[in-house]
């Protein structure tokens, strides 16, 4: 960053107590006023050397706005489980990572030279008209949304979606809220912000009411175990899933793996709430090798008649013979000799990922090949017949 002049310095100086003359706050480089309604802010002017000329100096501002009410849904419906004191509140409002964003309405330039002493009376009082005059034409956060139909002030889209669809719930316009914030979703459109989803999720679901955003929390808890296996990097990817909400990973996982970076992907569901999870809920599919060739395991609860509590087993394509061991699946220190009919490329096993987080079963459109059994007590059942499979480590690498 450059060094800011002696002049520049003046300026930056001289807003902060120029600001409280006027009856303003000060938060971050930003002068603001809070009243019932609205956060007006004179968003950090800007004080440089336009051109690099060092006789002159040139001071940008901007003035925004917005209701104080756009940030309470917000913290409401995306942050609930965060506390926050009532100064805490005022800095987010003005310069925090979770707010939304003001609408801009009004903004100028002012050229001085660097013998001029600091003088921010012109821009303060343009402030001032811009707030006077747009509270009178705005004196509601109906009117705000209004405004905000009729004008933009050209920030990111998603950023201005988070916007129009807090001030449609503050407005009490909270069907047109879900429905703005649903069609976008439904276009792929982000809010700015995301978490375990993205920001307009928990707005749609809020504006829906309270049942409906009770329905959506619950949504959020974790169903399925996620990890794509690396050679050369130093971790492997490891996250939770929540079924109603996708996180598109998998397909792209499983069309880059080139049985090294990476070589395999398992995905494990847990356990309904309230039941414990050891082998006997064990459930999960993995695959390994390269996206033109790799086997897929699938395991279940099941096996009784072996003494097992569930069954790991080769997935295959339904087939007339079971044809030659004559295909190898290379893996980083080892190799997993397979029929051909279990072979399988990426689009079809994405298919069958995808199928496996929606309904926890892989179909009825192929036949198992059961290779290994569970005991209650994690005892271990081969269940192999020669010639046996060439890896002896191709155990579950997730958490069941």
């Amino acid at each position: 960053m450059a060094k800011r002049s002696l002049a520049e310095q003046a300026w930056k100086d001289a807003l902060r107590p120029a600001c409280r003359d006027r009856g303003m706050r000060f938060v971050g480089g930003s002068g603001f006023i809070l009243d019932d309604i609205y956060l007006t802010e004179l968003c950090y002017p800007r004080v440089f050397h336009p051109d690099k000329n060092p006789d002159r100096l040139r001071v940008i501002w901007t003035v925004n706005i917005k209701p104080l009410a756009v940030d309470e849904i917000l913290w409401e419906a995306f942050l609930p489980d965060v506390s926050m004191g009532p100064q805490m509140r005022i800095n987010r409002r003005v310069n925090g990572a979770f707010r939304v964003q003001p609408l801009r309405i009004e903004e100028g330039s002012l050229d001085v030279l660097v013998t001029d002493e600091p003088n921010w009376s012109p821009v303060l009082d343009a402030f001032d008209r811009a707030r006077t005059a747009f509270i009178a034409a705005h004196p509601t956060v109906g009117d705000y949304v209004s405004a905000l139909e009729q004008r933009g002030d050209g920030i990111a889209s998603n950023r201005a979606l988070t916007r129009t669809v807090t001030a449609l719930i503050a407005a009490g316009r909270t069907d047109e809220a879900a429905r703005v914030a649903d069609e976008a979703i439904s276009a792929g459109e982000s809010g700015g912000m995301s978490s375990t989803v993205d920001v307009l999720e928990y707005l749609s679901a809020w504006a829906k009411g309270p049942q409906a955003y009770s329905d959506f929390r619950v949504s959020l808890k974790p169903t399925h175990d996620y990890s794509a296996m690396y050679e050369t990097k130093r971790s492997d990817v490891s996250v939770d899933l929540s079924r109603e909400h996708h996180r598109g990973m998998m397909d792209r996982h499983l069309r880059d793996m080139d049985g090294s970076d990476p070589w395999a992907i398992v995905l494990s569901a847990r356990p309904p709430a309230g039941i414990e999870a050891d082998f006997s809920t064990s459930r999960y599919l993995q695959a390994a090798g390269s996206a033109e060739a790799m086997t897929i395991e699938y395991c279940a609860p099941g096996g009784a008649e072996i003494g097992a509590v569930s069954v790991r087993s080769v997935v295959g394509h339904r087939h007339e013979s079971p044809g030659e061991h004559d295909v190898d699946i290379v893996l980083p220190r080892s190799v997993e000799t397979i029929r051909r009919h279990e072979v399988f490329a990426a689009q079809e096993a994405a298919e069958m990922f995808e199928r496996f987080y929606r309904t926890d079963t892989i179909g009825d459109d192929y036949v198992l090949r059961p290779v290994e059994g569970y005991r209650a007590d994690g005892g271990l059942i081969d269940l192999r017949q020669p010639p046996t499979s060439g890896n002896k480590d191709r155990e579950k690498r997730s958490t069941t």
